[in-house]
């Protein structure tokens, strides 16, 4: 007959392992006040601790306590804006979007639109469209155009009226403004193809089609 002196023998002759006892971390606040309390307990009765030092001390630790409540709430806020973005961001998958940088992405039997930027009144406005060679393939004369977004469209022809193949092309505007001649900034429409959510901060970015990633704040329209 084995003789059991203790749950270690029992356990062991059961065939038995005993789960670790689960330790618990203390938390900044629990150990704040254990210190508080053994400082309390050994200071000097003859010189016991100032008012001023002891009501600091607490101050500090409703600071402390304070700016974790604050973190953990931004963390939470933080979380659900993204959550947020990421359901808005799921919305703008397949639609259309008037990007900035002037490349068109040309597809068979498509017609290209786009606006100009323009900063001031013109008498002469003109748009010039390069293949990816650098070659000038079209010219659209625009004429007389009041300040302000100006819409076009390209319908995928060269000077002669040949229809172009599909790829990218660089549409550039030109406008005559009193004596001088000025670049305008000019926008393609362009396919979302799906959206990058940030971390971290960062913005964020629409992947377009043929055209690859913009900051979505620089997003004009949505259509």
């Amino acid at each position: 007959m084995t003789t059991i002196n203790d749950n270690v023998t029992l356990y062991d002759n059961l065939g038995l392992s005993r789960t670790a006892d689960t330790q618990v971390e203390e938390s900044k606040e629990d150990q704040f006040m254990k210190l508080l309390i053994a400082q309390l307990k050994n200071q000097d009765p003859l010189q016991p601790q100032e008012n001023g030092e002891f009501l600091s001390q607490l101050a500090q630790f409703e600071t402390a306590a304070g700016a974790a409540e604050l973190q953990e709430s931004f963390d939470e806020f933080s979380s659900n804006m993204q959550s947020s973005s990421a359901l808005q961001a799921s919305s703008l998958v397949g639609r259309s979007v008037f990007a900035p940088g002037g490349i068109a992405q040309l597809e068979t039997g498509q017609n290209v639109v786009g606006q100009v930027d323009l900063s001031a009144s013109t008498t002469n406005l003109t748009l010039e469209i390069t293949d990816a060679a650098g070659q000038l393939v079209k010219t659209i004369p625009m004429g007389t155009q009041a300040s302000g977004e100006v819409d076009f469209t390209w319908d995928g022809t060269d000077q002669d009226g040949n229809s172009l193949p599909s790829g990218g092309y660089l549409v550039q505007a030109t406008a005559v403004v009193g004596s001088d001649t000025i670049a305008q900034e000019v926008l393609v429409s362009a396919k979302v193809d799906s959206v990058t959510i940030g971390q971290g901060g960062q913005g964020m970015k629409l992947n377009l089609a043929g055209l690859g990633s913009v900051d979505f704040s620089s997003v004009r329209e949505i259509r």
